[in-house]
């Protein structure tokens, strides 16, 4: 089953206001600092700490104490912070308290204010901000996000396409007077003016390219209304839905699916709603009792089924609806059974299954007839030193991502033709990348084509996305991040090394060095991070903020 990674990184996303949002130039220059500091940034010592003056003449607010018992399980303790919770954002004494900190924050790190104005300035110059991401191919359009100079948001579009032949990794969206007009179809600068956050979660454009489903959240909770538009007129189709999570699909043309959230904020329950008619009318599918499960919902790569997931920490199973059949019931595909997980997607008559569990814990891949779902049949079985990660679906492929050695692998094989029998997968062919450490993720593709489409990253080499023919090996780049300020990739180089843990535990090393200036001799500094647990990784991922480092 795709799970989707971020196509193609733009201005960094706007920072939740926790209390009255500041100016928009304060906005991005928190946006910009919250960046480095997610990224591992520490000015120098010089700044490392505000001067005594700067500290004395700001005392630090001290929360009132408002004793509030909470009883479970028979147990009772005293929370005396309570009071600082508002789900309304509108509480005046938590606001009051939270301006003070803010104010008590910006008097102490008044000192590095000029600091602060000076890296925004180099992050801010580094950023190519007129740019689109690559456009990608869905029937008869084009489909991209453009940013614009000075904008904060995002700008979707759609280009016409002049062909009907096949989607190949050569095809390029035809720019300048000659081409078909460009359309947009929502723009984000519009949406999100007069709020002071904004942000569009899930952006679905129907089977048929007439309507777009966004989901849209003015406040930071997370809590999205979603809006229909005519993709052509941009005029609103029925009334929105209230109070979802960002987990929407359609269901056909005519017809979506939505998660609902409980009081504190649990996604568990699934809503089938047909456009046109009030929300109050839409039938539950399924809700979800047990507080420790949540609910997912994602599309097969046919589109013919959603699946609904539940899921808690080591535990999921899935539903499944027939988008053809039009039915208000999901049906069992996976069952729920403490200690195993699963994910799945359709093609032809079988459901594909990634499955893992105590035994299995590097999972492995099944296959299972649409009409009889216990009958599975080995793909990949499960293997001591190869993880399977995720894999992807098409007509006639499927990629399956996998993790070996800490490094991310890309596995296509060649399925029988649709109706035949289908066993064990033989004789893949594991896509090759330019670095020695790398990270790769899905992106969306197109089912019926041969074409895959990923997004490769590493330290020296900017978020990049290739198309790749599944049936010739030929990958084919479709978009480079540019990184402005004289960014030149090749005077950098990396490598992968292996380190003994106490234990003698192989532990690999991915490094990132400047290669005029590093003498390799020991006498270097160097920057070290690494992360391992609840397998949790470091991902070797690019990051424009470490050159300034190196």
């Amino acid at each position: 089953m795709l799970r989707l990674a971020g196509s193609f990184p733009r201005l960094p996303p706007p920072v939740r206001p926790i209390s009255p949002a500041p100016a928009p130039s304060q906005l991005s220059l928190r946006r910009v600092l919250l960046l480095l500091s997610s990224a591992g940034f520490s000015p120098p010592s010089c700044y490392s700490s505000p001067s005594f003056a700067a500290m004395a003449a700001a005392a630090p607010p001290v929360a009132k104490k408002v004793p509030r018992q909470l009883v479970e399980h028979g147990d009772v303790r005293v929370d005396n912070y309570y009071w600082l919770r508002d789900d309304s954002r509108s509480d005046p004494d938590v606001l009051a308290h939270l301006r003070a900190e803010n104010d008590y924050t910006a008097a102490v790190m008044s000192d590095v204010k000029q600091l602060e104005d000076e890296i925004y300035a180099e992050i801010r110059g580094r950023i190519k901000e007129d740019d689109i991401d690559a456009p990608l191919r869905k029937g008869r359009y084009y489909y991209y996000e453009r940013t614009l100079t000075g904008k904060e948001y995002v700008q979707h579009c759609r280009r016409p396409v002049s062909t009907d032949a096949p989607i190949t990794v050569h095809d390029v969206m035809p720019t300048g007077p000659d081409a078909p007009d460009e359309h947009i179809i929502l723009d984000e600068n519009v949406k999100a003016e007069g709020h002071d956050y904004y942000s569009i979660g899930a952006f679905k454009v129907s089977p048929n390219n007439k309507l777009v489903a966004y989901a849209e959240d003015t406040k930071g909770d997370e809590i999205y209304t979603v809006y229909v538009i005519d993709t052509e007129s941009g005029e609103y189709v029925g009334q929105p839905l209230k109070g979802i999570t960002s987990d929407i699909e359609w269901a056909g043309d005519d017809h979506l699916v939505y998660i609902t959230m409980d009081s504190i904020l649990r996604p568990d329950k699934v809503w089938l709603h047909k456009l046109g008619s009030d929300q109050s009318s839409d039938a539950c599918l399924y809700h979800e009792k047990d507080d420790t499960f949540s609910l997912g919902l994602q599309a097969s790569e046919s589109k013919r089924y959603l699946f609904v997931e539940s899921g808690s920490k080591n535990t999921s199973f899935i539903f499944y609806l027939d988008i053809p059949k039009q039915n208000k019931e999901l049906a069992v595909l996976t069952p729920r059974v403490y200690g195993i997980d699963t994910t799945a997607s359709h093609r032809g008559n079988h459901f594909f299954i990634k499955r893992r569990s105590d035994e299995f814990y590097n999972s492995e891949l099944v296959a299972c007839p649409l009409d009889n779902v216990a009958e599975t049949t080995i793909l990949l079985p499960h293997r001591e030193s190869v993880k399977i990660q995720d894999f992807q679906l098409f007509d006639n492929h499927i990629a399956v991502y996998e993790r070996e050695n800490g490094l991310p692998k890309v596995i296509v094989y060649r399925l029988p033709a649709i109706g035949e029998s289908i066993g064990q997968l033989q004789g893949g062919r594991a896509i090759d990348f330019i670095d020695p450490t790398y990270a790769v993720d899905p992106e969306e593709s197109q089912f019926h084509s041969s074409v895959l489409r990923f997004h490769y990253s590493s330290m020296r080499t900017p978020p990049s996305v290739y198309d790749y023919d599944m049936d010739s090996g030929v990958s084919v780049l479709k978009k480079i991040h540019t990184i402005l300020g004289g960014f030149n990739a090749s005077n950098y180089v990396t490598e992968r090394k292996w380190a003994a843990a106490a234990d003698g535990t192989q532990v690999p090393m991915s490094i990132l060095y400047r290669n005029d200036l590093v003498k390799l001799d020991g006498s270097d500094p160097m920057l070290l991070y690494g992360y391992g647990s609840y397998e949790v990784r470091s991902v070797c991922l690019f990051s424009f903020l470490l050159f300034g480092k190196l």
